[in-house]
């Protein structure tokens, strides 16, 4: 009989195989990304790695080789993320509608999580202070979490392999931190997650896209509030600081510049961070992942591991307010790119003509 550790490295590299064959076939067939001002790369790149990504999830869910203690609601949720990354991807959605109607689909799951929270007796906290135990507190918190985390992933998926590799931190922080939260079921995610970040590190071959992205986004962040509040009340914040300090950053340069919050620019860390190291995206990447490792290390047993965990969050605030005063007050034109034609379109070509990204 087989050990579990050989059926979990089994069903990983089953689960991975199936991405990579799903993004393969339907890549050529499927939704390109197009190059842009305001994109890196300089041939059109297939999209549908998210979506190989989430069909391959729930594959793996249904033949019982991915277990992750989600409810039916909540893979509804996720699948349902997923669809609406899948028709953004396909027909270029307006911002505005896409939140709203990431906000609806948000709205049953922070219901659900509120009266589950007020029933268990646990409480949250941010910073040390503790978040009153009310409903009318804790359900518009849970929507803007619920809500903001997945269009957060879906800002920072911007790069080659970064929002799949702060999946991996992510998975792996959940997996190996205290109590283990993950076990061996979530070996079909890590062969997922892997398999993807194959094709998208160091150079893209077949981007995730926004299905990938809000689905990975509400995944990521059903399991840490399901798996990170009973054995820390405010881990939930350490393990998303990256994301959330994005989006802030992003937020408060089209603020303060007066420009629409849904218009795309090039005002992340990322960005910054591209510039000033010569369009190095292979080295920017890493070190992203590198600042964005070192908050999830608040419940580890190791020596000064929340003194690390503080350091690296000052490390991301700093960044973000070099970012804001570049982008905003210093440079405000380099955050912006003239609009244009959409960069993605849905071709129908023979296999193999499309050129890889650099």
């Amino acid at each position: 009989m087989a050990s579990p550790l050989g059926i979990a490295i089994l069903t990983a590299l089953g689960t991975g195989a199936l991405v990579l064959l799903l993004a393969r076939t339907l890549g050529p067939r499927g939704w390109m990304d197009l190059p842009s001002r305001r994109k890196a790369h300089g041939q059109p790149v297939p999209r549908v790695g998210g979506l190989a990504l989430l069909v391959a999830l729930l594959v793996a869910r249904a033949t019982g080789g991915l277990h992750l203690g989600l409810s039916y609601l909540e893979w509804s949720v996720v699948a349902g993320m997923g669809a609406l990354g899948v028709l953004d991807d396909r027909f270029n959605l307006r911002a505005r509608w896409k939140a709203l109607m990431g906000l609806l689909v948000a709205i049953p799951l922070a219901a659900v999580h509120t009266l589950e929270l007020l029933q268990s007796g646990r409480n949250m906290t941010l910073f040390g202070l503790d978040i009153p135990d009310h409903g009318f507190v804790y359900f518009p918190l849970l929507l803007l979490w619920y809500w903001g985390i997945p269009q957060a992933y879906n800002l920072i998926d911007g790069l080659n392999g970064l929002s799949l590799g702060f999946s991996c931190l992510l998975l792996g922080a959940l997996s190996l931190g205290p109590g283990a939260l993950l076990g061996s079921g979530s070996a079909p995610l890590w062969g997922a997650l892997t398999a993807l970040l194959l094709l998208n590190y160091p150079k893209a071959r077949h981007f995730m896209g926004d299905a990938g992205a809000l689905a990975l986004g509400t995944l990521f962040a059903i399991l840490v509030m399901e798996r990170a509040l009973p054995v820390h009340r405010g881990l939930g914040f350490w393990l998303m600081a990256y994301p959330i300090l994005d989006v802030s950053t992003v937020v408060a340069i089209r603020r303060y510049c007066g420009r629409p919050l849904g218009q795309a620019d090039r005002s992340h860390l990322h960005h910054w961070l591209l510039e000033r190291l010569g369009g190095r995206a292979w080295l920017v990447t890493p070190v992203l992942l590198g600042l964005a490792a070192l908050p999830m290390t608040r419940d580890l047993a190791w020596p000064h591991a929340k003194t690390i965990s503080s350091l690296g969050f000052g490390i991301l605030v700093l960044l973000a307010a070099r970012v804001f005063i570049d982008k905003a007050i210093l440079k405000p034109s380099s955050a912006f790119v003239p609009r244009q034609e959409p960069t993605h379109a849905f071709l129908n070509e023979p296999s193999g003509t499309h050129q890889q990204a650099s």
